[in-house]
């Protein structure tokens, strides 16, 4: 059985490297800081399969941690692991931060001397029993190949102009070409260009890269951009990478190349067209104007730039179009296993929206809950104790997201349990269609068809609005339909106005909006209102998509048509409804009333207040 060691396996590319690596019949040693942080990946080695089950792969038993660091003597390991190590077939170096701006000492450590130490670990197994293959992941702008890195000198010198992040990186790269060479090593150097997240649903743990422009647009300073159609930043999926890299470590008898993972310009677009693509879905306004990204750089090393906050190292991913690069090799790996590494352009609006999540959001946490997609719309999921009960699908309301209601879900654990951010909230790319609410529920419809077998339909405020509407529209993939405090009912008409409902949203603070959650009824007193929901909605209105859908959302639910149900309201008569009676604001319209109706002494939001009384409510009305 072949023994692989990887380094970086708790990172961003290194994780989906190890999710691929367990579906094969290796053994696999990972290099990692602590056993804490080995946990949380071990966590996330359990995948969902097609209808949201977990399914976990027997590989998983293979995979071992050894603590250690890639800046220390001998990696810090023990001796009892160095000599696990030390059995190795193949190494998979994929160590190093993602943080362009760390300072030389910094970056020495951890790509230049870590390139040392991973060579004398290499050059042991070579002398002891053969090392198989070494496989180092270095980044598309390293300026040394197969053929010039035996005449170094000119580009070294040429090196002191890039940042100690790129140099120290680039020469790892120069160091490791000719240990291997000198060791009679194959080396299989792979250069991925700027990764972004799964091809399959989007999600972007790493906010460097693409979020630095994300960020920037979201802060409305993307009007000029770097380099406008004569540029463009080259992108790699980085499931795809991980693939790519799984390929390479069956590879029986490996030769020493170069392969470079990105997508064909012609297949690419400008930087103009990125950023007016970044502009849609984060609802702000599209670029007028182009800089040439050498001045733009003299700008942002400025004092005036530095107050910006945009590195300029940022700069140094974007390529002049008429630069090429070699991609014949890698394009003849992906043919030998089969492999489809092409952009997936229709998800880049799923990646934007997780990315501008995860900036608005410092520590996004949903333990034990997988990111995936549905239909259009993103979701947590997660797996339950009992397979043969119907999945509960969980639908927010408005300053609200799928985070809000894991504490309800968390009720349910024998249920598999699905949670969707709507569109625009959350994680979710906004619908971009002309009426609000019907882009609304035709996204939840569809989420709903998503599944395998009828779910259990459970929807607060507008989230139950929206679930009633889909529950009339596909009654034959909804199991139950439950609706918890719905908003059946007009909302008040000081929010017709879309601009000036976003003018409000975006003055919220702490204060000011316990003090409205209060006089609109949404929780009984200051003590009802759980502390981790105030920080989500803030943060959530930091994001102009965010912002611009509530207030739009809001405007629309002062209008008479979102409530007509099709095609009528009698599919409601059989539905179970719980309402806060604390609620002084709305009341349920007598002609939803059924005998399924429970009162509770609570306020509106009483699904995030009392996530296990509504649960217990729930169970008693059949969920």
């Amino acid at each position: 059985m072949t023994h692989i060691f990887i380094t970086g396996g708790t990172g961003f590319i290194g994780t989906q490297t190890l999710e691929q690596l367990s579906r094969e019949d290796y053994t696999v040693s990972v290099l990692v800081r602590s056993k804490a942080r080995w946990e949380q990946i071990r966590k996330q080695l359990d995948r969902f399969i097609g209808n949201g089950q977990r399914e976990t792969s027997a590989g998983n038993e293979r995979i071992f941690p050894v603590i250690g660091d890639l800046s220390l003597p001998g990696l810090g390991l023990s001796a009892s692991d160095m000599a696990s190590v030390l059995t190795a077939d193949v190494i998979i170096h994929a160590g190093g931060p993602m943080d362009i701006r760390i300072g030389e000492s910094e970056a020495r450590a951890v790509f230049l001397q870590a390139a040392e130490e991973m060579l004398n670990l290499a050059s042991q197994i070579q002398m002891s029993k053969g090392l198989q293959h070494f496989i180092h992941i270095v980044g598309f702008k390293s300026p040394f190949t197969d053929d010039n890195f035996h005449n170094p000198a000119p580009i070294i010198a040429s090196l002191e102009q890039e940042s100690p992040y790129e140099a120290m990186k680039f020469l790892a790269d120069l160091r490791i070409r000719q240990g291997a060479k000198q060791l009679s090593i194959p080396l299989s150097v792979v250069h991925p260009s700027v990764l972004i997240g799964s091809s399959e649903h989007g999600d972007t743990p790493q906010t460097g890269g693409l979020g630095i422009l994300v960020r920037a647009t979201a802060r409305k300073l993307m009007s000029i951009t770097p380099g406008g159609n004569s540029h463009w930043l080259p992108f790699f999926h980085v499931n795809h990478a991980a693939e790519f890299i799984s390929a390479l470590a069956k590879e029986s008898n490996p030769v020493s190349q170069t392969y470079y993972l990105l997508d064909e310009k012609k297949q690419s677009p400008s930087i103009t067209e990125l950023v007016s693509g970044i502009t849609k879905e984060l609802r702000v306004s599209k670029p007028w104007g182009a800089i040439s990204p050498k001045l733009l750089s003299k700008v942002l090393g400025s004092p005036l730039g530095r107050k910006i906050g945009i590195p300029k190292e940022s700069l140094d991913f974007i390529v002049d179009v008429n630069q090429a690069y070699p991609l014949t090799a890698a394009q003849d790996m992906q043919q030998k296993y089969g492999l489809d590494h092409a952009v997936n352009a229709s998800i880049m609006p799923h990646i934007i929206s997780d990315l501008d999540f995860r900036l608005v959001h410092s520590n996004p946490q949903a333990e034990g809950y997988m990111r995936g997609k549905r239909g259009p719309l993103a979701t947590l999921e997660r797996a339950g104790s009992d397979k043969g009960k119907a999945p509960i699908l969980f639908v927010h309301g408005t300053l609200s997201g799928a985070d809000c209601l894991l504490p309800l879900a968390e009720q349910f654990p024998e249920h598999a349990v699905c949670l969707v951010d709507l569109p625009g909230f959350g994680r979710s790319p906004y619908h971009h269609g002309a009426d609000v609410i019907e882009g609304h529920i035709e996204s939840l419809v569809q989420a709903i068809r998503s599944f395998k077998a009828p779910v259990t339909l459970v929807g607060h405020s507008l989230g139950g609005l929206l679930a009633a509407h889909a529950y009339a529209r596909v009654p034959e993939q909804i199991h139950r339909l439950h609706l918890l405090q719905p908003a059946l009912h007009s909302a008040a008409r000081r929010y017709r106005s879309a601009r000036i409902n976003e003018a409000a949203l975006r003055m919220l603070r702490a204060a000011s909006l316990r003090k409205q959650l209060l006089a609109q009824s949404c929780f009984t007193d200051i003590s009802d209102i759980p502390p981790a929901y105030v920080t989500y909605v803030l943060a959530e209105l930091q994001s102009p998509r965010v912002r611009k859908t509530t207030a739009e959302t809001l405007s629309a639910l002062t209008r008479a048509e979102s409530f007509t149900l099709q095609p009528n309201a009698r599919l409601l008569h059989q539905t179970s409804i719980l309402w806060g009676t604390q609620d002084r604001l709305y009341q349920l319209p007598e002609r939803f009333r059924s005998e399924r109706m429970v009162e509770i002494e609570a306020a509106h939001h009483f699904p995030i207040s009392h996530p296990a009384l509504t649960a217990q409510l729930l169970r008693q009305q059949g969920l």
